[in-house]
């Protein structure tokens, strides 16, 4: 039996697009389609593993801007601009971070749109909706790597 490393190692670069996309990876392990779901809903249970999900190719499906805005969010507001922020189908990456002493930036949020008046758009929409504005928007220019990450 494949340990779980084994198993998130064979997964890592995605499961093939078919009917039965769980069994066709099972039989690599040596394993059943059934067998595999529960092991990693085991390691979800466990908070091994946060999520199975696709990883979208942004740009290949239209969403030409890509905008990560770091916001100096007050401690006592950050919990509430996460959730909403994070609950906002245009975000895609939403966290808190250390502030550094020349960088007081605690929040960011990473948002996607068609382009960028979109963003801006989802943007102002966080501002007005959390009551945060000092902000710094970075668009990315160029992509030079989407992986998921290697075990």
């Amino acid at each position: 039996m494949p340990t779980d490393i084994e198993i998130l190692r064979s997964l890592r670069n995605g499961l093939p697009v078919e009917p039965r996309p769980y069994e066709s990876a099972a039989g690599s392990l040596d394993m059943t389609g059934e067998e595999l779901l529960s092991r990693l809903r085991n390691m979800i249970e466990q908070g091994a593993v946060k999520r199975v999900a696709a990883v979208l190719s942004h740009r290949r499906i239209g969403l030409q801007a890509n905008a990560m805005v770091a916001w100096i969010a007050p401690g006592e507001k950050i919990d509430e601009a996460g959730r909403i922020a994070a609950g906002l189908k245009e975000v895609g990456h939403c966290y808190e971070r250390e502030t550094a002493p020349d960088w007081p930036y605690n929040f960011y949020t990473m948002i996607h749109g068609r382009t960028k008046a979109d963003c801006e758009g989802v943007i102002e929409h966080i501002a007005e909706k959390t009551g945060l504005s000092d902000r710094v928007v970075l668009y990315s220019t160029r992509e030079f790597k989407k992986t998921a990450p290697k075990i």
